[in-house]
């Protein structure tokens, strides 16, 4: 699909044809260049004024929801905060999808629409934006979802590798072509160099998620590395690698006070432009094109009352009013492809195979590169997390969030896990290890712990062993200890240490100040979950290791955490 840079000159000389931007600066005077900056302000108020008028239709009463279409176009760009209540019955079955985040709102939005339906289905659909990668790494246990919508059929592959089953997705719905979005000043500036070689290796900083969590990074780099000299490769992996995560923030692109750029979809940067339009960005389509980023939906209830809901909301993405939404969010479907982004320099092509022996070559110089963790994690399983909150216990909430941070970090970090409580150990002990370390990148590791996770709620109960579990764990750590890592230990808190014949803070503090080997330092980092953690004793104890205490206001909070303090 070929793209250009924006409207031509507005005089009677302008070419009839849409002319790219680096064609235009080798045609264009003074004068029409000043022309098309007045074009370009004029084109963002308008979308100001669109952007108002939308807020005021929402402020007036109008729902949530695909179809209220504002001008010629919507891009849904945020979710509903309740399921869809379906007005064809009173009490329907809920039905859980996660989806990836970057078709999540369209997918959220034909939920509603299917909802509103007179002969929808008897469904209330919640859904969840969640990674791919991360929900491939934790369907055997707590994290599965009834339905789930990944970008990239890679990850079926780890799904079905983790939690030993096996999982079919349908056929894609709607796919999104890889691109760089970057200032327009920035975008302007690069001439005919438009290759991914040049893109990824020259002189604008590039960034680029991990290839081991993102199809759109593996899309990228998996190009990129049919040209790039390996030596080329290895610069950028080392300078990626380090910060490298699952995803990158158009935001920091906007915001940044140098030029930058980074490799996203087509749509993520559509959605972006649309809820942002003081903060459009450009993009750059590279020459040689890209494999698409391919969406379909994979079934994983066994309940036969939520089997056809699922399949219903199936059916109902490839309908003709849910693929005029995709192609206005920037997707492609079976009918019809979305409208160039503008400004675009370069153009848009679809080609090529999105697996191949680059990707690999190109992801083993990354995790060469990366930063690498290893953890301990001790997870609360005492009394305190059997009660309930509006989305079930806090051990439930705490159970996924744990299963999903754990598969969303760097397949090269290794982990344990333990839980604790008071007397949960074999030996009355306070606590108890599930799992011992294993690499995150390892099926059989990583299936290990989610299914430990799943399991959580067979030995909760009793009081809180705090302090008793903290110096073992440190023990067990220090005793690990890995160079070239990261080592840390991650106690999950739900509340203040409980046992009255254990250590007490005074001596856990002295247990840590001895132990501690400055050689072979491990991390300690607490994340107390809302707010009932001593965080005044726990300060003080990370403190002695150089470690962090980080509070979340709620249980749902944990997740991001959690991700974090286990390398992000």
């Amino acid at each position: 699909m070929t793209g250009a840079g924006g409207p031509g000159p507005e005089d009677s000389s302008a070419p009839s044809r849409r002319i790219g931007p680096y064609e235009q600066s080798l045609r264009e005077s003074r004068e029409r260049l000043e022309a098309a900056e007045r074009e370009h302000a004029r084109r963002r108020r308008r979308t100001r004024v669109i952007a108002a008028v939308a807020t005021l239709a929402v402020v007036a009463g109008v729902g949530y929801g695909a179809f209220r279409y504002v001008g010629l176009r919507e891009v849904p760009t945020a979710l509903p905060t309740t399921a869809a209540q379906p007005t064809s019955c009173a009490d329907p079955v809920k039905v859980r999808v996660s989806v990836a985040p970057a078709i999540a709102p369209a997918v959220a939005a034909a939920a509603e629409s299917l909802a509103g339906r007179p002969d929808g289905p008897c469904a209330a659909y919640t859904i969840d934006s969640e990674e791919p990668f991360s929900v491939a790494g934790s369907l055997g246990g707590a994290g599965r979802p009834d339905a789930w919508i990944t970008d990239s059929s890679v990850w079926v592959g780890r799904a079905n590798a983790v939690s030993g089953s096996t999982v079919t997705p349908g056929e894609p719905f709607a796919s999104s072509a890889v691109l760089v979005a970057m200032k327009d000043e920035t975008a302007s500036g690069l001439g005919s160099r438009l290759r991914w070689a040049d893109l990824l290796g020259g002189p604008v900083p590039m960034r680029i998620p991990d290839p081991n969590r993102s199809a759109i990074a593996r899309i990228a780099l998996g190009v990129a590395s049919t040209s790039l000299p390996d030596a080329r490769l290895r610069t950028l992996a080392a300078a990626s690698a380090p910060t490298g995560t699952g995803g990158v923030s158009l935001a920091g692109i906007a915001t940044a006070d140098r030029s930058v750029g980074a490799v996203v979809s087509q749509a993520q940067l559509v959605a972006w432009n649309a809820a942002h339009p003081d903060e459009e960005l450009a993009a750059v389509g590279p020459s040689e094109g890209a494999p698409a980023l391919e969406y379909s939906l994979v079934s994983l209830t066994k309940d036969p009352t939520k089997t056809g809901a699922v399949t219903a909301l199936e059916h109902y993405l490839t309908s003709a009013d849910v693929r005029k939404v995709l192609q206005d969010s920037g997707f492609r479907t079976a009918d019809g492809n979305p409208k160039d982004p503008s400004p675009l320099y370069g153009e848009i092509r679809v080609d090529g195979e999105a697996e191949g022996a680059s990707i690999t070559k190109a992801a083993g110089l990354w995790n060469a590169a990366a930063r690498k963790t290893q953890a301990l994690l001790a997870v609360d399983v005492s009394g305190s997390m059997l009660e309930r909150t509006d989305k079930g216990t806090r051990l439930a909430i705490v159970q996924k969030s744990t299963a999903r941070a754990v598969a969303a970090v760097s397949p090269t970090t290794i982990a344990s896990l333990w839980i604790y409580s008071l007397h949960v150990g074999s030996r009355a002990d306070d606590y108890r290890q599930l799992t011992d370390y294993g690499g995150l990148g390892v099926s059989k590791s990583l299936g290990a712990l989610d299914d430990a996770v799943a399991r959580l709620d067979t030995y909760v109960g009793g009081g809180s062993g705090l302090y008793d579990t903290i110096a073992a764990a440190y023990d067990r750590a220090r005793s690990a200890w890995r160079p070239g890592y990261a080592n840390t230990l991650i106690v999950v808190a739900d509340g203040p240490n409980e046992d009255d014949y254990g250590l007490t803070l005074e001596l856990l503090k002295k247990r840590l100040a001895a132990a501690k080997d400055p050689a072979r330092p491990v991390r300690v980092v607490v994340l107390g979950i809302g707010g009932r953690a001593d965080e005044a004793a726990m300060r003080q104890v990370v403190a002695i290791t150089g470690g962090q205490y980080v509070s979340t206001r709620t249980v749902e909070d944990l997740q991001p955490a959690l991700t974090t303090a286990l390398g992000g």
